[in-house]
């Protein structure tokens, strides 16, 4: 645990070499750039939380089994507001972290359970449909008063030749 000592450094390669290791925590600290591609090959890694710091990069990271430590086995800075311009890409991470220090589980919305990418997509789809619905409306009101038109044409011209029948 490397957690909350200030360490101004990038996170070094040879971190990955330690194959056995189950625990690395090293956040709270000043690491950055790119944490480094060994991470991904940790195959006894139970436990990794890299949060506040200012990593830019990630690599591919498999998803860790968070039967132990539960939301807390994979966590990053992949949270929004992000302290950078984009924020982190972090696919396996169990928990984001924002630039606040807020930090939620990583899970599925209902909007990415229905095959949308976020909120966005989806405002603009139900915006269209709100839009298409309008003209829906638009229309059939169209063409009630376009009926009721003919409708009144045709009673005027029957008067008309009531009157002029008389």
């Amino acid at each position: 645990d490397l957690s909350d000592n200030d360490i101004k450094a990038s996170i070094p390669t040879e971190l990955g070499k330690l194959s056995n290791l189950i625990y690395l925590r090293l956040s709270y600290n000043a690491f950055t750039g790119t944490a480094p591609e060994g991470l991904s090959e940790m195959k006894g890694l139970q436990l990794l939380q890299l949060q506040s710091n200012r990593i830019t990069k990630m690599p591919t990271i498999p998803r860790l089994n968070d039967n132990i430590y539960g939301q807390s086995t994979f966590v990053t800075d992949c949270g929004v507001p992000s302290a950078f311009d984009n924020a982190l890409e972090c696919d396996n991470c169990t928990m984001c972290c924002n630039a606040d220090d807020d930090c939620y589980p990583q899970e599925e919305t209902k909007v990415q359970e229905l095959g949308l990418k976020g909120y966005k997509e989806f405002g603009v789809i139900l915006f269209a449909c709100f839009i298409a619905l309008c003209c829906m409306v638009a229309f059939l009101l169209y063409i009630t008063a376009r009926d009721k038109n003919i409708g009144n044409s045709l009673t005027s011209e029957m008067e008309t030749r009531i009157k002029e029948n008389d």
